[in-house]
């Protein structure tokens, strides 16, 4: 089998997640004489509903690890469903093809006034989740509705002999030259972005893997990424996982252009439409 880092799953659409489970097998199927170390998913690639035991609003400023772990257990059935659902054939050569798939799974409550976006590192070997993670940079639509993920060293881990960071979608922009100018000092967002940044150059990544829900230009994280660019310089590869598409009507750039521009390296992307 001939080696690569990553395979990214570029999502056409917004399809269900019975369709995902085919566009999966499909992609397996496809996929000969290639070994992949990690394949990453978009954002939201999965969902889930809170657990009950969940039953008031959490205190998104103080999150408590109970409540973390019940999600994040809540998180997992899902993901252990989803492979379960594929055929055993197409499971097992997958295990074979890959060694780790990052996995965006987004939660909500019954009444979608509090959510969570997480991010599951899976191991293909293993058959299950070795490091949770998830957004920690909410927009500014968000900041009172996401239950962020307050663990940074959450975000750095190492595989296969590589020091790897697992960003969330807007996690990205703590980089962005834009955003930082205009971040209230002092406040929570400058703070964040500040510490998160001095752990990135202490750690001096090889690879970066950042996990967008929807991306329909390469405009929106190509300031971002021309910053990390330019302040680590030991990141070989990166990628923006890929859903192509716009809530609010066509999209703006041309696949080939918003592919093109959110990747570094060794990245070979696969249409899932």
């Amino acid at each position: 089998m001939v080696n690569h880092k990553i395979a990214r799953l570029v999502v056409v659409g917004n399809p269900s997640e019975r369709k995902l489970n085919r566009l999966l097998n499909k992609f397996i199927s496809k996929t000969n004489g290639k070994h992949f170390e990690f394949i990453i998913t978009p954002g939201g690639f999965l969902s889930f509903n809170f657990p009950k035991d969940i039953k008031e609003d959490i205190d998104i400023n103080e999150v408590d690890e109970n409540q973390l772990e019940l999600l994040q257990l809540e998180a997992s059935k899902v993901i252990k469903s989803f492979f379960e659902k594929l055929k055993k054939s197409r499971l097992q050569k997958l295990k074979e093809m890959a060694d780790y798939i990052t996995i965006g799974i987004d939660g909500a409550n019954s009444e979608q006034t509090q959510f969570i976006e997480l991010i599951a590192v899976y191991s293909l070997k293993q058959d299950e989740v070795i490091r949770w993670t998830g957004k920690f940079y909410p927009t500014e639509r968000q900041k009172r509705k996401l239950i962020k993920f307050n663990n940074l060293d959450s975000h750095f881990i190492e595989l296969n002999k590589q020091k790897v960071v697992i960003l969330g979608c807007h996690d990205l922009h703590v980089y962005n030259p834009r955003g930082q100018s205009v971040a209230k000092l002092g406040g929570y967002k400058k703070q964040i972005a500040d510490e998160f940044k001095l752990k990135c150059k202490n750690y001096q990544p090889d690879i970066i893997l950042q996990h967008p829900h929807t991306t329909d230009s390469p405009k929106i994280w190509s300031s971002s990424w021309n910053v990390v660019n330019k302040e680590l310089l030991s990141v070989k590869h990166f990628a923006s996982a890929i859903k192509y598409h716009n809530w609010n009507g066509d999209c703006r750039r041309d696949l080939d252009s918003v592919l093109e521009k959110t990747k570094k390296g060794d990245v070979e992307d696969f249409l899932l439409n």
